[in-house]
């Protein structure tokens, strides 16, 4: 890992303390918004405390003790490391939404030394810490698990076990990653994770994501559902399989797996992802058995059904196969929480309702290519002002005009100063913007008059990982699901100047999905904007249905929507620093997010005072479907 600042040297101050390790906790943070205290006591040598029902497959006792040793070392390391922030006061924060406690706060969660706050490492355990810590002082009500602020999401490292997962036809064995492999759950395709041992019947369901064919579920009970490959816009077939597999497993619950045959159309890098590590959330006892969804080469449906699946129509039954399937759940290298603070309302007759505020607390970490700061940054302003938005798409060669204009900042910048290398995302807007935002509304509120109805703020960590704080919310939430009337979330709302973005400027804010499910939300939204002095110019155009960025399907706040709770996403949009290693405090508007904030606050404060809770007057989604922007 490059560090840029020599007083955090990570393999120096893991050996200091792996040597040493009496003087761990010695260490003082100076760079504390609220004095030279250390922020994070005792969790140097605190072990990692998973829930009593969590216990994944093949998880050893073994396994957990060396993980836990791993993240005690790794946190000797943190706790030693001194970032290097410049321009930090030392003074408490104020009770006042203002840039100078933004800026604070931000220098801060965006140091190096939270090694880019990826769910599941020492990094995101020590902002969830930080975050802890703040809202105590600020005297919020724990709302999260056993009295505490934290909800503990069950987190792990997810592949396959290669030796537990099987399929034949008529005794002949399939290869796996050849002829078929799994498809891994996530947060919208809600597969199963294991399938036992036996021969399973066949049915043909007809083609994936195809809702006019329909099966009764008696034909598809504990059987094997064999799908053709579903089809792309042009009408050709395709291993995408976001919304067709989503579709799928939510029409035949009942199924004991479901096959698509589209193996065939996979590309080496989803290929290369069938075999890999991803994360995921490790299954509550209890939860109700899901189908397990493999992908098949066409040969393999072929041989099932002894013709072209093109050829049968759905009900047609194949060949007994037999299967087996699992995964391997490893533990992540530290907790993986959300923390939830809870600001009580002031009306007896409401308080039991919520207004819910959210931002998510990880970024996605570091890598092991370093790469010169200055460089990157100048080449990504011309050449990919949406930063890595669009990686994976080649850009042509820079015309002799942008080679200019990149010349030219990084002519200008080297005027200032010399090459450095760099290789941790810190994640300043990214969203140490948003994080930082509720925080300052957090504190704002807890000194003030107290709204109605009660404000519920959850800082969700692992949305960089697939949406997975959220989720794991919003499926066990701490309070009644049915009490929480509405979700503010806010994701990089620290940029959107002009040169940040196109239209963008002071007064720039867009917000998306104030109107999809409650009309009285978006009104609401709308006035609090009217009514003040400084007014934003917001930009709906991100919320257009079918817009190809489907910004509404792409941050935490659709894991409410999904529930039936109406939402606002507040967002100054995207930039050439995203999920770039130069997004870092320096650039911040720290007067546009102060600003943001504000008005965050005075929108939460106003739908909390209402005498009715604002209406659900639009079609909720299905909650096993995928997102539809």
């Amino acid at each position: 890992m490059i560090r840029r600042h020599a007083r955090c040297d990570p393999v120096r101050s893991l050996e200091r303390h792996v040597i040493l390790p009496e003087d761990a906790g010695q260490a003082t943070t100076d760079y504390s918004p609220h004095g030279p205290e250390r922020i994070f006591p005792g969790y140097a040598v605190s072990p990692i405390e998973y829930p009593t029902w969590y216990d994944p497959h093949h998880m050893k006792d073994r396994t957990i003790r060396a993980c836990n040793r791993t993240a005690a070392i790794l946190l000797l390391g943190a706790a030693a490391c001194q970032p290097s922030v410049t321009g930090v006061s030392p003074a408490r924060t104020s009770s006042d939404i203002t840039t100078d406690d933004a800026r604070s706060r931000i220098f801060l969660v965006a140091d190096d030394s939270m090694q880019g706050r990826r769910a599941g490492t020492i990094g995101n355990f020590m902002m969830t810490s930080y975050i802890e810590r703040e809202v105590s002082r600020f005297g919020l009500e724990a709302g999260g698990e056993n009295g505490s602020f934290f909800q503990v999401v069950p987190m792990v490292g997810r592949s396959v076990d290669s030796a537990a997962t099987t399929m034949a036809i008529s005794g002949r064995s399939l290869t796996l990653f050849t002829d078929f492999a799994l498809l891994r759950p996530n947060t919208t395709q809600r597969y199963g994770t294991s399938l036992p041992q036996a021969t399973y019947e066949t049915v043909y369901g007809g083609r994936a994501g195809d809702s006019t064919a329909s099966l009764p579920p008696g034909a598809v009970a504990g059987k094997l559902v064999i799908l053709d490959a579903p089809l792309d816009s042009a009408g050709n077939p395709t291993a995408v399989l976001t919304s067709p597999g989503a579709i799928s497993v939510s029409r035949f619950p009942t199924a004991a797996g479901i096959a698509i045959a589209a193996l065939d159309f996979s590309s080496p890098t989803a290929s290369a992802g069938l075999r890999g590590r991803t994360n995921g959330v490790a299954d509550r006892p209890g939860a109700a058995p899901r189908p397990m969804a493999f992908i098949v080469s066409i040969e393999v449906g072929r041989e099932i059904f002894g013709a072209p699946l093109s050829g049968i129509s759905a009900g047609t039954n194949g060949k007994a196969v037999a299967a087996s399937a699992r995964f391997i759940d490893e533990p992540v290298a530290a907790e993986a929480r959300n923390v939830v603070a809870i600001l009580r309302g002031s009306d007896p007759a409401l308080r039991g309702q919520y207004v819910a505020i959210g931002a998510h607390s990880d970024h996605v970490g570091f890598n092991n290519r370093p790469v010169d700061h200055d460089s990157l940054r100048s080449y990504y302003r011309v050449m990919r002002p949406e930063g890595a938005q669009t990686r994976g798409v080649q850009p042509r060669p820079p015309t002799a005009a942008q080679w200019a204009r990149i010349r030219a900042s990084l002519d200008s910048l080297r005027r200032l100063r010399p090459p450095r290398l760099d290789s941790i995302s810190n994640g300043a807007d990214d969203d140490g913007s948003g994080s930082v935002a509720l925080l300052e509304i957090a504190e704002s509120l807890s000194s003030g008059k107290r709204p109605r109805r009660s404000i519920i703020f959850v800082w969700h960590t692992a949305e960089e990982g697939g949406l997975l704080g959220s989720a794991y919310f919003t499926d066990y939430p701490t309070v009644p699901r049915d009490s929480i009337v509405a979700q503010f979330n806010m994701d990089m709302v620290g940029r959107g100047t002009a040169t940040d973005i196109t239209g963008g400027g002071p007064k720039y804010l867009q917000l998306v999905g104030s109107r999809r499910l409650s009309t009285d939300l978006g009104d609401v939204v709308d006035s609090v904007n009217a009514a003040r002095s400084e007014k934003f110019d917001i930009d709906y155009s991100w919320d257009a249905p079918g817009h190809p960025m489907s910004r509404y399907c792409r941050s935490d706040h659709f894991m409410y929507a999904r529930k039936g709770i109406p939402i606002t996403y507040i967002s100054r949009g995207y930039h050439s620093e995203y999920h770039v290693v130069t997004d870092e405090p320096q650039y911040i508007n720290y007067e546009g997010l102060a600003r943001v904030a504000r008005f965050v606050r005075d929108a939460a404060v106003a739908v909390a005072n209402r005498n009715d809770r604002v209406r659900v007057d639009k079609l909720v989604p299905n909650p096993l479907l995928p997102c539809r922007q």
